[in-house]
């Protein structure tokens, strides 16, 4: 069986077409190992929104494509959702895209004696995005050093 990242890789080759068709993208695929079960995990995104129904009809096409691939040869759980309003930020065009919104941005190594910043984008500028927390302190990090990194929507009641 092919290393994770390669198939993660071979994954996001096969259905890409599929999502391009329904005009979906791909934010996120994970094939994780939870609860002594394997799961294949996309989360999407449409123009506008993704719903309910678009995610049913995108898995049932996914689930016939990599059944016929016999890319994993293990059983596996499908699941495709929506990123949901804490939506996951792994591309450049990510940060681009959600300019002006707050975002949780975890480092894979300290910068500054820190690894977790929250704050607003304030710009994509070459390998870096500028994040300006709460003092109005803005820092510039490195977009190949970001581990992990999600929108953090302020919810008002």
């Amino acid at each position: 069986m092919p290393t994770k990242s390669v198939l993660i890789e071979q994954i996001e080759q096969l259905v890409e077409p599929v999502l391009q068709e329904h005009g979906a993208e791909m934010v996120l695929v994970e094939f994780v190992h939870e609860h002594g079960s394997w799961i294949l995990r996309f989360f999407l995104d449409k123009p506008g929104r993704i719903t309910l129904d678009d995610c049913a009809k995108i898995s049932e096409h996914l689930g016939r494509i990599l059944d016929a691939s016999n890319l994993i040869p293990q059983s596996y759980s499908l699941e495709v959702s929506s990123p949901g309003i804490y939506r996951p930020l792994c591309k450049v065009k990510d940060f681009e895209r959600f300019k002006g919104e707050k975002v949780d941005i975890n480092l894979y190594a300290p910068l500054n004696g820190r690894r977790h910043f929250k704050g607003t984008i304030e710009a994509v500028q070459e390998d870096n995005v500028q994040i300006k927390d709460v003092t109005q302190q803005v820092y510039s990090l490195p977009l190949s050093g970001i581990a992990k990194a999600k929108l953090d929507p302020e919810i008002r009641f």
